[in-house]
């Protein structure tokens, strides 16, 4: 029986061969490059596309990184009119470095707004990173000094309070940073995400 994977790669051959049209590289393309750029989650039950409604109007790229690294990956690109890094809590720590590479990659013309965005009932407010190291290291205990310098980025949950707190700590860490623009960290808005109810709330400074 064929995996989930192979059922996928047969997607691909069919979408390579009826529907495919080559991109230009980001900053390259003849369109309008993008003004916000979102920090969220990459938890199905919080999508941005979603949520958001965001349209494929061919305007800018979206950047998925990779989760559990400490340099983030990009690995991949949709069109859409949102430009939105994914990580575990939407944590600006695992995503920054992505932020300072679109910054570069576009001349620092296009990103205008920074929107992080969390949300209610967020594995990463469940789960604590201790817990995950201490699993991971009775898997791997010759691995232990390498786990105990993971983040994955968790922290305490609850009430709506403790979320906007976590946000606040990243708009900070953002604002913080001497290799952001000022005009960016002057325009830089923090949302949780309600999965019960659907609606954003902002996170009073």
């Amino acid at each position: 029986m064929a995996s989930k994977w192979d059922e996928l790669l047969e997607r691909n051959r069919v979408y390579a061969e009826t529907k495919h049209q080559p991109k230009e590289f980001l900053g390259m393309a003849p369109v309008a490059l993008p003004s916000v750029i979102i920090f969220a989650c990459l938890d199905f039950r919080a999508s941005v596309e979603e949520f958001l409604d965001l349209k494929p109007d061919g305007k800018i790229m979206m950047h998925t990184v990779a989760a559990f690294r400490l340099s983030p990956v990009l690995t991949t690109m949709f069109m859409t009119e949102a430009l939105v890094i994914r990580n575990l809590g939407g944590r600006v720590k695992s995503g920054l470095h992505a932020l300072l590479f679109l910054e570069e990659v576009t001349r620092s013309q296009a990103l205008k707004e920074v929107v992080i965005i969390h949300h209610t009932n967020c594995g990463c407010s469940i789960q604590t990173t201790e817990g995950v190291r201490q699993s991971l290291k009775s898997k791997y205990p010759q691995m232990a000094d390498e786990i105990d310098q993971l983040d994955f980025g968790t922290y305490k949950g609850g009430d709506l309070e403790n979320h906007n707190q976590v946000v606040r700590e990243d708009i900070k860490l953002l604002q913080d940073s001497p290799l952001v623009r000022e005009e960016l960290k002057a325009h830089v808005r923090g949302y949780v995400f309600d999965i019960k109810t659907g609606k954003l709330s902002l996170v009073p400074q």
